[in-house]
């Protein structure tokens, strides 16, 4: 084969030493009989009708050529030792790549359990969170349950009675006062149209805000609205109604009588303020009173002391009797000190009071309260008397 033909296979892709059977550095007699005994196996002679035994019998002619002449050889040589380093350096490039890649792939999955690790932890916290919630809301509807059994036979209006259940007698006379008294006499109801903006607005929390000035306030919820007749548009309309639980009876009292005196328009929007039972009763014995008492028994029962126009009236009082209420130069009357009262009480259990026990308000809630309605009242009676002097005068009386 000429010498320039033989140069084009000097960078054949094939292998002419593994063709042969021999290695880089056999010698070229040795490439002489390794080429003989190839050939002779693959001659066409032999394999008649075998195209690859054929093809392969010419590659071996051509390997022979180029590995005897050695200039061919010499270059035949420097490409293949170019390409077996090139083959290594990939090689090791792949490896390097592989083991780059595998690493990159255990770093993410040590990213994602991380991640996935996180998730899970805020997860369980936002779960607990739930369920705290779910706890709170559940001790909450009880206890709105609860004040709903108590309120379930009274009207819109708040017209129906309260009946608590008997108290069992104690050895000793209870703590009363205070929130011993029952929730009843502590509930006020406040009604409101649900309209205009602050209407639409208010909301336990408000209504809480605003009547925490009477007192301390135990609990707050707002009842299912109604609708009815507007007296002034003759139209329907929505119609709130919020309960409000003091811890004292005095609180409640003061909101009952006090809220129609306030100023601001959300106190402008309340229709009424009222007492979510009966009003209770300040003058005469507790209706709450549930343990054994002096009537009781075949002795009589006490007789309070009569209401008289100009006196105060507490009952059991040393002497039966009150102080008059004395007439200053200005004409107005002077309401007589009540020092005495706190001093000389010593509420034995024939009184009315004495014996209301834990379900009844203390001493010094009920003279707080006939306090105010005796200020209230002499205020009144003041006034019905200047209007009378001016009516019969016929002039205007100055302040």
């Amino acid at each position: 084969m000429p010498g320039d033909d033989l140069a084009q296979h000097a960078t054949s892709d094939h292998d002419f030493y593994e063709l042969l059977g021999v290695n880089f550095e056999t010698s070229e007699s040795d490439i002489r009989r390794a080429y003989r005994k190839t050939a002779l196996k693959y001659h066409p002679d032999k394999n008649a009708g075998n195209p690859s035994a054929l093809e392969k019998f010419h590659l071996l002619q051509i390997a022979y050529d180029v590995l005897s002449d050695p200039t061919v050889k010499a270059l035949y040589d420097n490409a293949r030792t170019a390409k077996l380093q090139r083959r290594r350096q990939h090689e090791l490039f792949e490896g390097k790549r592989k083991k780059m890649k595998e690493d990159l792939e255990n770093r993410e999955r040590g990213v994602k359990r991380g991640r996935d690790e996180e998730e899970d932890a805020e997860a369980k916290l936002e779960r607990e969170i739930r369920r705290l919630a779910e706890d709170g809301k559940r001790r909450r509807k009880e206890r709105e349950d609860l004040l709903r059994k108590e309120d379930q036979d009274e009207n819109f209006l708040g017209e129906d009675t309260y009946a608590p259940p008997p108290l069992a007698p104690p050895a000793a006379p209870p703590e009363s006062g205070g929130t011993k008294v029952p929730e009843i006499d502590r509930t006020i109801k406040v009604r409101w149209p649900r309209s205009g903006a602050i209407g639409l607005a208010l909301e336990k929390d408000q209504l809480t805000q605003l009547f925490a000035r009477f007192g301390s306030i135990e609990n707050t919820f707002l009842l299912k609205g109604k609708e009815r007749k507007s007296k002034s548009t003759k139209q329907k309309v929505m119609v709130a109604t919020g309960v409000i639980v003091f811890s004292s009876i005095v609180g409640a009292h003061a909101a009952v009588t006090d809220a129609a005196k306030q100023v601001g328009e959300a106190w402008e929007l309340f229709e009424s303020v009222f007492w979510a039972g009966k009003e209770p009763d300040f003058s005469g014995p507790l209706r709450h009173s549930s343990l054994p008492t002096d009537s009781d028994s075949p002795s009589a029962p006490a007789t309070p002391a009569a209401k008289l126009p100009g006196r105060f009236a507490f009952p059991n009082t040393p002497t039966g009797k009150t102080a008059p209420a004395s007439t200053g130069a200005d004409g107005l009357r002077r309401v007589p000190s009540f020092a005495s009262f706190f001093s000389s009480f010593s509420t034995p259990m024939s009184s009315p009071y004495g014996k209301g026990g834990a379900a009844s308000p203390s001493l010094e809630e009920i003279t707080m309260i006939r306090l105010k309605n005796a200020e209230r009242k002499r205020l009144e009676d003041e006034i019905r008397r200047e209007d009378e002097v001016a009516e019969a005068s016929g002039g205007k009386v100055e302040n």
